[in-house]
């Protein structure tokens, strides 16, 4: 299993704008994939598929605003709740 951070613009997060909603529908719908939304425009995923088939997923936004994905292999937060999720799903 692959771990990543899938981080976009700030501006769409706050007021649930339909281009963030869209985006947390799709990576929360990927096959096989746990997600947990850290902070507003970032999202933990859990998922066999790879980096390239989970910007794919998104790449439709991509070009509307700015979609980031990063594999990473350890992740530190002050946030107990992050913690928790991380920690329930060995990650």
């Amino acid at each position: 299993m692959h771990k990543y951070l899938v981080t976009f613009d700030y501006e769409i997060a706050p007021n649930n704008e339909p281009l963030a909603v869209a985006i947390r529908t799709k990576l929360e719908t990927l096959p096989d994939t746990k997600w947990f939304q850290h902070l507003p425009t970032e999202i933990i995923l859990i998922s066999p598929l790879s980096i390239d088939k989970i910007f794919e997923e998104i790449q439709c936004l991509e070009e509307t605003i700015r979609v980031s994905v990063c594999e990473f292999s350890d992740f530190m937060t002050n946030s107990s709740r992050t913690n928790l999720w991380l920690h329930q799903n060995n990650a």
